[in-house]
C-alpha cells in the first residue's frame, strides 16, 4: 500500500538556516497527528529537487505559488494548504558601492541576478514595471541560490538583484554591509503551498486538516512560530491556487 511506503516530504531550500531543525519537529507533529510514516526531505538547491522529483521521492512539497501550482497543473499533485498571512515578498537590491540610488536610475539593459523562485523573479519584475522600466530589455541571470547572487552583485557582475524579503533580512552582517536595497515589495500577492501526489490522495483530507490544526495545538504552535509561520496555514483548493498565480502574473502586466 502506498501508506506503508511512506510518504517523502520535500521542503524547498527557501527556508532560513536556522529554521533547518524545525522542519523536523513539523515533519514528526505531521506523523503524530496523521499516523503515518513521513520522511523529510531538505534538499539545498533546485538540482537537488529535481532529482528527488525524478527518483520518485517528491510525494509532498512545501514550494513557491509558482512552482506549486506548476506541478497541479502539469503533474496531477493536490492542493493541500497555503501559509495564512504569510506572503512572499521581494527586495530589489544593488552593491552597496553601486551609484544607483532608485530604482529608476537602473539602465534599460542591466542585468540582474536572482535565484530559483519564479515567485520572486515575477515580484521583482513587477516592482521595475512600477518604477517605468522596460522589463522586456533587461537581462536576467538566475544563480542556483540566493547567497550566489549575492555574491555576484557583490562582485560587480550585475547592476542589480532580486532576493526574498525574509532571506535578504537573514544575510550575514557582511554580505549586508556590502549590498544595499533599493525597494521591498508589498504586494501581499502570492504565499508558499504544500502540494500532494495524487497517488497519495486517500491521505489528502488526512493531511490537509493536520497542517491546517497546527495552530491550533500547543506543539503545532511552538513549531510555527519557531519557524516565524505563527499563523500557520490555510486550507486550498486548486482553484484558489491557481488564481492566486494568475493574479500575480496578470497584475505584473497592468503594471507596465
Amino acid at each position: 500500500m502506498v501508506q506503508q511506503a511512506g510518504i517523502n516530504f520535500v521542503v524547498a531550500p527557501d527556508y532560513l538556516p536556522d529554521h533547518f531543525s524545525h522542519w523536523y519537529l513539523l515533519s514528526s507533529h505531521l506523523q503524530r497527528e496523521t499516523e503515518l510514516s513521513i520522511h523529510l526531505h531538505l534538499p539545498a538547491n533546485a538540482a537537488e529537487i529535481q532529482e528527488l522529483a525524478e527518483g520518485g521521492k517528491m510525494d509532498m512539497l512545501y514550494a513557491n505559488a509558482f512552482d506549486a501550482v506548476a506541478l497541479i497543473k502539469d503533474k496531477g499533485y493536490l492542493p493541500l494548504v497555503c501559509l495564512k498571512d504569510k506572503f512572499d515578498e521581494a527586495v530589489v537590491a544593488v552593491s552597496a558601492e553601486s551609484e544607483y540610488q532608485k530604482i529608476e536610475d537602473l539602465p534599460v539593459d542591466a542585468l540582474i541576478k536572482t535565484g530559483p523562485n519564479p515567485d520572486i523573479r515575477c515580484l521583482g519584475l513587477r516592482l521595475l514595471k512600477q518604477a517605468g522600466l522596460d522589463v522586456e530589455q533587461l537581462k536576467i541571470e538566475e544563480a542556483a541560490t540566493f547567497p550566489q547572487a549575492a555574491s555576484a552583485l557583490i562582485r560587480g557582475q550585475a547592476q542589480a538583484g532580486f532576493f526574498p524579503a525574509s532571506t535578504y533580512a537573514h544575510m550575514s552582517k557582511r554580505t549586508l554591509e556590502q549590498l544595499r536595497v533599493l525597494q521591498e515589495s508589498s504586494f501581499a500577492a502570492v504565499t508558499h503551498m504544500v502540494v500532494l501526489h495524487p497517488d497519495f490522495a486517500e491521505q489528502q483530507e488526512a493531511l490537509r486538516q493536520a497542517f491546517a490544526e497546527m495552530a491550533d495545538k500547543p506543539t503545532g504552535k511552538t513549531t510555527l512560530e519557531a519557524l516565524d509561520l505563527p499563523t500557520g496555514f490555510a486550507t486550498l483548493t486548486q482553484e484558489a491556487a491557481e488564481q492566486m498565480v494568475a493574479d500575480a502574473e496578470e497584475n505584473g502586466k497592468q503594471d507596465d
